[in-house]
């Protein structure tokens, strides 16, 4: 059956138009003007009069099914990809860990079998890498061929063994730029971070999650992100930097790419509308993350940022463990990090990006479509509304209130770090694949339908 969404106004790569949309299959087979009235044969039509048409969220930064410290997130694939469809996210991209005893591509295959057995929505990975060596050079040559092209880095999380050494950093990036890997890279200063805490120590009998900000200072992202910039302005190889947090962060980005570093930012909604006095709440557990939370002129240098497009892409970090989960301890030094967010990803940026006029529908959909679909190798088939595009579309309507509350919305966290805010603007439908899976707030779908998505070339290695 072919699908028709009239009524609309489309948010094309050319601006935000009047414009048709005829689906077949699973892909866009045209965009018309509107003049629904002259085709001819059975149309299942969708009516989007007075509704914004936007290609499906690319949510690029997400951990459903994490394996941590542990425990497991209570947002597994299914939970995960159900919530993010609910706030019009129609590909997420998660990531493989480096599994013991098995090779990158053996960890990826597995952690995609995980995925494709309860995803609602298509997606892709980042593989983490944790360390360098001959064998890891032959196995990131597997890795690009199996279409999985970008790779994970820590610069922190030491103890947990996630962080890359020093040393292993020159040949990791020389072997990136040999295979046009992309490196990402979360980005604060192990040294910094442990200073911080031993002066601590020293002074306090009890470390809170308000204390958290100080013991991982701005200081430390933008340090870190500085030390990698010399790196890639060595071997010219591409950076891109997760979930920048801090005014630290925002001049280090912009000062790496004034010395003619290719390097990208990506940031999060939480580093945009939340500060630290949500740390000295009772409930403090729910507002803490990595990097946590800052003061209220960060968010102001990360909101310049994003209008004068220093930074690319805006995602969520979305590690949804549950209240019982956050409540395991009351120090930041151990706790589980990581909150909610897919959800509400499209929601929060459309009300305090668009509704604020501080960016457009187009910017709106650079930021959670076009460029995370560029930069990740998913483009043109994701990311964008274009004639054989594959049919992620987003039906929304900006002028729909809703309160953020924790009913509202269907993360298994069961909570919203948002729940005292009110959006006007919300998703009314999404369409995956052709597919309605959310419409007016309702699962209408079936569970594994997502699958695995290999990356082509990615636009920052094409220009």
């Amino acid at each position: 059956m072919k699908r028709l969404i009239s009524g609309g106004k489309v948010v094309l790569e050319t601006g935000v138009e009047e414009r048709d949309i005829i689906i077949e299959g699973n892909k866009i087979k045209k965009i018309i003007a509107p003049d629904a009235d002259k085709l001819v044969g059975e149309y299942d039509k969708i009516d989007a009069t007075g509704k914004i048409v936007l290609p499906g969220v690319i949510d690029a930064h997400t951990h459903y099914l994490l394996h941590s410290r542990g425990t497991t997130t209570a947002d597994d694939f299914k939970t995960g990809s159900i919530s993010a469809a609910h706030g019009g996210v129609t590909t997420f991209i998660d990531f493989s860990d480096h599994q013991e005893n098995k090779s990158l591509l053996e960890s990826a295959k597995e952690r995609i079998e995980e995925g494709e057995a309860e995803a609602v929505i298509d997606f892709h990975l980042h593989q983490t890498v944790e360390s360098f060596d001959d064998q890891i050079a032959e196995e990131l040559a597997e890795i690009k061929d199996f279409g999985i092209t970008n790779l994970k880095i820590f610069t922190t999380y030491k103890k947990e063994g996630y962080m890359i050494e020093d040393e292993n950093l020159p040949g990791l990036f020389q072997r990136a730029k040999e295979l046009n890997l992309l490196i990402i890279a979360h980005c604060e200063d192990e040294e910094i971070i442990q200073e911080k805490l031993k002066d601590y120590k020293a002074v306090k009998d009890e470390i809170k999650f308000s204390d958290h900000p100080d013991l991982r200072p701005g200081e430390a992202e933008g340090k870190a992100i500085e030390d990698l910039a010399k790196i890639a302005l060595e071997k010219d190889q591409p950076l891109y930097i997760v979930h920048i947090s801090s005014k630290e962060g925002v001049q280090a980005l912009r000062k790496a790419r004034q010395e003619g570093i290719k390097i990208y930012g990506e940031t999060t909604p939480h580093y945009l509308l939340l500060d630290r006095s949500y740390l000295g709440k009772e409930d403090s557990g729910k507002y803490f993350m990595v990097p946590p939370l800052r003061e209220v002129e960060d968010h102001q240098e990360i909101w310049d940022a994003i209008i004068n497009k220093e930074i690319q892409v805006v995602a969520t970090d979305h590690c949804a463990f549950n209240l019982e989960q956050k409540k395991l301890t009351s120090s930041p030094i151990n706790a589980l990090p990581g909150i909610p967010g897919s959800e509400t990803l499209l929601p929060l940026l459309h009300h305090f990006g668009v509704n604020r006029g501080l960016i457009n529908y187009e910017e709106l959909t650079a930021f959670l479509s076009t460029e995370p679909a560029k930069i990740f190798g998913l483009y043109p088939e994701r990311g964008v509304i274009r004639e054989g595009s594959i049919a992620d579309l987003v039906i929304f309507d900006p002028n729909k209130e809703i309160e953020l509350t924790d009913d509202q919305l269907h993360s298994a966290a069961g909570y919203s770090p948002y729940s005292d805010f009110t959006v006007v603007g919300y998703p009314v439908e999404t369409i995956s694949k052709g597919e309605t899976i959310i419409k007016n707030g309702i699962f209408t779908s079936d569970i594994g339908r997502g699958k695995f998505i290999k990356a082509k070339r990615s636009s920052v290695f094409q220009s």
